[in-house]
């Protein structure tokens, strides 16, 4: 009499150490998959786009009500700043939430523990998700920029850019270019509180509330303060010479070159940002 006997099963083979590393590449290309893949990304982007060509629109269909708000040639580095103003004001607005729920978004749902668990290191992360809202950013702001200045040349022909004025290309340039960098004011800021509320508050605070409240208090020692904030800052690089140097641009006790107020707003984001990794790298997710 045989007795039944079960096969055995061979032992699986150990599975072979994974040789694959994580490079800059692998890590640009994880967050630009993870930002693209949130539906909420696209309505932001076409928000942003909708705000800088709808507040272009209304100055435009303004200009016949009121030219005298309107000074210089037609055409020129004033007019299409006048035009594209508005947009600057209000556009990053859209943006700073996104570029904060960049990387707030992962703290609150927990994913950031799987990705620190691909990325050791952390910090590789930090700028990898710097640079992507810094690209998205600039090109959605772009966008919206080229559609403000056809538009507003179709409403109004005054408003026609004419690329001879030698100060066009910076203020045309500088619009998607201090948009972008507020929105990163706003990613440093979500690296930094991890929090999407306190974030989104703090940097909204820092380029509109702040500047507005000290703008109504009459103190002295406040004109070496006002220069120096963010939006204040930033956004003289997109402001022509000649506005610059008129009266009634508000009350200062320094004056900044137009890459060295956009270089105080860079400062700001670069400060915040060292803060936010050294807070990375000492205390646990």
């Amino acid at each position: 009499m045989s007795t039944a006997t079960t096969p055995r099963t061979a032992p699986a083979p150990a599975a072979a150490p994974s040789t694959a590393r994580v490079t800059p590449w692998h890590l640009l290309r994880s967050e630009w998959i993870k930002l693209w893949s949130l539906r909420s990304t696209y309505w932001t982007l076409a928000l942003t786009i909708a705000v800088l060509v709808l507040l272009a629109w209304a100055m435009a269909a303004s200009y016949d009500l009121a030219p005298e708000a309107f000074r210089g040639a037609d055409g020129g580095a004033v007019l299409i700043y006048n035009l594209l103003g508005p947009g600057q004001v209000f556009g990053p607005l859209v943006l700073i939430v996104l570029a904060a729920l960049t990387v707030t978004g992962e703290y609150s749902t927990g994913q950031v523990r799987s990705t620190f668990a691909a990325a050791p290191t952390r910090l590789p992360v930090l700028w990898a998700k710097g640079i992507v809202v810094a690209l998205v950013t600039f090109a959605t702001a772009a966008v919206g920029t080229a559609l403000s200045l056809l538009l507003g040349g179709a409403v109004e022909p005054a408003l026609q850019a004419n690329w001879a004025d030698p100060e066009m290309l910076r203020v045309v340039l500088g619009t998607p270019l201090y948009i972008a960098t507020v929105s990163l004011l706003g990613y440093a800021l979500g690296a930094l509180l991890r929090n999407t509320a306190a974030a989104i508050a703090t940097a909204i605070g820092l380029v509109l509330v702040l500047q507005i409240v000290l703008g109504f208090i009459s103190w002295k020692p406040l004109e070496y303060v006002r220069p120096f904030l963010p939006a204040n800052a930033g956004s003289l690089v997109t402001v022509p010479e000649e506005l610059l140097s008129a009266e009634g641009m508000g009350a200062s006790a320094v004056d900044l070159s137009p890459w060295g107020g956009y270089a105080v707003l860079v400062a700001w984001v670069a400060v915040i940002l060292v803060a936010a990794a050294v807070r990375l790298r000492t205390r646990d997710v």
